[in-house]
């Protein structure tokens, strides 16, 4: 069995950009006078960034474990999916230009779900490929559709939906 997480060094951003914007709205709203127009705009602007300041730290206490028979992800809850009720994958790519798959200044996500279980998984994650390349064995094995731009995300790191693929370094035997 695999522990996965994302690395502390890829959410510190993200920290930083929550925090900054908590202040400014902090600032903003202690400095003017009540005006209800201030107090809703940078109100909800405090809010928008606590919310996620809080979404970092969701995924900073992310733990995942990877086997042969499912995915257990905790983080503020419990959640496991077993790969024989995978009934859904979704892989998105988020950016600002169509790159590579690989280029780490934009993301994918990686969408599970089965047996009432959603699971949502971002690029940065440590072993995303070792995850994917399960997940797509899973799909295969269970002949879930997959739709076309997320088979196309797939082979743009490596995977291919339609057949059966080395696993990616790092995967071990009893977790294929």
């Amino acid at each position: 069995m695999k522990v996965l997480r994302y690395p502390a060094r890829s959410l510190i951003g993200d920290y930083l950009r929550a925090a900054s914007g908590l202040v400014v709205g902090g600032v903003v709203l202690a400095s003017t006078p009540s005006n209800t127009v201030i107090v809703v705009i940078f109100g909800a602007v405090a809010l928008l960034f606590a919310a996620f300041g809080l979404r970092t730290l969701q995924r900073n206490i992310t733990q995942v474990a990877l086997s042969k028979q499912g995915i257990a992800c905790r983080d503020f809850r419990m959640r496991t999916l077993f790969w024989r009720d995978l009934d859904r994958l979704k892989l998105r790519f988020y950016g600002t230009r169509r790159r590579s798959a690989q280029d780490r200044s934009n993301f994918l996500q990686l969408t599970l779900a089965g047996a009432g279980t959603s699971l949502s998984f971002e690029s940065s994650i440590e072993g995303f490929e070792m995850i994917a390349w399960r997940a797509a064995k899973a799909a295969r094995e269970n002949a879930v559709s997959i739709d076309p731009t997320s088979a196309g995300n797939l082979l743009g790191i490596g995977i291919d939906a339609d057949e059966d693929s080395s696993p990616p370094e790092g995967l071990d035997a009893e977790d294929q």
